[in-house]
């Protein structure tokens, strides 16, 4: 007969159902988190110009020159990743239903985990170019780092689990029979501006460089698996 014990939440490690495999012998299979406070230490940012005109192509041209611009501007930061985002133009109809113009929108989407030379570029294309949103991240080396500091935390949390609840049910030992590790979760902050309306004649002014402060996200790992208690 199948014995089900129910098990309290603990801090960050939860158990779920436990189930009676033999006569002396328990199973249960438990999950557990790890969690770190990591520094964002990349930057992530999209720029763009939406602009309107009588004539699409003079609108197609007037994007095109203004996103090559700002590809030329951002050939010279090599630590900054920099490529073209999406491009869009549509029509501009009058209350009668009628075509009376067209409007669109370019974007440049910017990556850097050199947050000093990234804050740099985006104030030197801010001069012709709106912010669309910006936000600090954890790169892919820190989360990997990250990781694999958390895993042996994660699986002592786990063990720990199954120790409270092996002496719970007069149990004297305790062997992890099956494991899986997850993947990684963050829970970013990120810092967001928007700006409209703006077209390059209401810009062309120079941009003092943001001092912005990156903070941290929160990095969690977790695992589960198969306990026996003996």
């Amino acid at each position: 007969m199948l014995k089900k014990f129910a098990l309290p939440c603990l801090l960050i490690v939860c158990a779920s159902t436990a189930v009676h495999a033999a006569d002396n012998d328990t199973e249960l299979r438990l999950s557990a988190t790890a969690q770190r406070q990591i520094a964002n230490d990349q930057l992530s940012a999209t720029l763009y110009l939406q602009d309107k005109s009588a004539q699409p192509a003079q609108l197609a041209d007037r994007l095109n020159k203004a996103i090559n611009r700002a590809v030329a501007e951002a050939r010279p930061y090599s630590k900054v990743e920099t490529t073209t985002g999406s491009y869009n133009t549509w029509p501009d109809y009058d209350k009668n239903g009628k075509i009376q113009g067209w409007q669109g929108r370019a974007e440049i989407r910017l990556k850097s985990r050199d947050i000093k030379e990234a804050s740099e570029l985006v104030a030197k294309l801010q001069q012709t170019l709106a912010l669309g949103n910006l936000q600090f991240e954890v790169s892919d080396d820190a989360r990997r780092a990250a990781e694999k500091a958390m895993i042996p935390e994660a699986i002592g949390n786990l063990k720990e689990q199954g120790r409270i609840a092996a002496q719970a049910l007069g149990k004297s030992t305790v062997q992890v029979r099956e494991l899986e590790i997850g993947n990684t979760l963050s829970q970013v902050r990120p810092v967001m501006f928007r700006a409209k309306g703006l077209t390059m004649a209401s810009m062309e002014a120079d941009v003092a460089q943001p001092n912005w402060q990156p903070g941290q996200s929160e990095v969690q790992l977790q695992v589960s698996g198969k306990l026996e208690l003996k």
